[in-house]
């Protein structure tokens, strides 16, 4: 293998362990990658031939451990005993959350997600992976199980840094997280009434055609709103803002500008991508 790009085309699976070995060689090959191990693990010294995979696993893990970590929010910090750090409508969001607006019967634990799949009739757009007889589905956790009992199930997402991930839901069809809201609480009227002037996508003249198949087949839309597993309820709208505070305190600042990790220069030269 000479490039890079040899390298990213080889295949999972039985010849993955070459991959692993090739980039440890060319690592061993680079005098200050062999200094950085060494004053990383011990057991390197100075010696290339000590180093392994396993290492550059946990250095790539250290890495996005202190770059990546978020928790600093204006929540984290209130559990930790800053009263202050949450104004009263984000509490009273919060206190919705946790209480009558049932949010963390799925959005619960440390990173408020039960891990588990839900069918909550976010609207298709997108072709997903391609199931149904059209081609132009996505069956969601039925996919990987084979279980028609978890068609349009999808995994409940953490809610740490809400505000940053949108455009909202598994395939992006709210681009606002109040949008997203809204839809949690009467998801069949959101379903029958979805605006897709919302939906904002890249151009890609091979996919723009599957876009909105699936959106504009009834069929498709009627099953999705038969599966259906969430009751609506009705939220005042000095409610709906409450949670909204809340949601947005969930944001560590820090998250806000990612670029604060990236490094300058990395050891084999390589150039960088430019980031704004």
């Amino acid at each position: 293998m000479s490039t890079f790009d040899e390298l990213a085309q080889i295949k999972r699976g039985a010849e993955e362990i070459l991959v692993e070995a090739e980039l440890v060689e060319r690592l061993k090959a680079i005098p200050e990658y062999v200094d950085l191990f060494t004053a990383a693990f011990p057991q390197v010294a100075g010696n290339p031939a000590n180093m392994t995979i396993v290492q550059v696993g946990t250095a790539i893990g250290a890495y996005q451990a202190v770059n990546f970590r978020t928790d600093n929010s204006p929540f984290d910090r209130y559990l930790r005993g800053d009263n202050d750090a949450m104004g009263k409508e984000a509490k009273r969001g919060m206190n919705l959350f946790y209480g009558s607006a049932g949010c963390s019967e799925c959005h619960s634990g440390v990173f408020q997600t039960d891990h588990d799949f839900h069918a909550i009739g976010v609207p298709q757009i997108g072709p997903g992976f391609g199931d149904g007889p059209a081609g132009h589905e996505d069956y969601g956790r039925e996919g990987f199980t084979g279980n028609p009992q978890d068609r349009y199930r999808f995994r409940t997402p953490s809610l740490r840094n809400v505000a940053l991930t949108g455009p909202w839901g598994h395939d992006g069809a709210f681009n606002s997280l109040r949008a997203i809201v809204e839809h949690h609480l009467d998801p069949l009227t959101s379903l029958e009434n979805y605006d897709p002037s919302q939906i904002v996508l890249p151009p890609r003249p091979d996919l723009d055609a599957l876009d909105l198949l699936a959106l504009n087949d009834p069929a498709v839309t009627a099953a999705i709103a038969a599966a259906i597993e969430i009751e609506p309820q009705e939220l005042a709208e000095e409610d709906i803002d409450d949670l909204m505070d809340f949601l947005n305190a969930l944001t560590d600042p820090r998250a806000g500008d990612l670029r604060l990790g990236v490094p300058t220069r990395v050891p084999s030269g390589l150039p960088l991508a430019e980031i704004n």
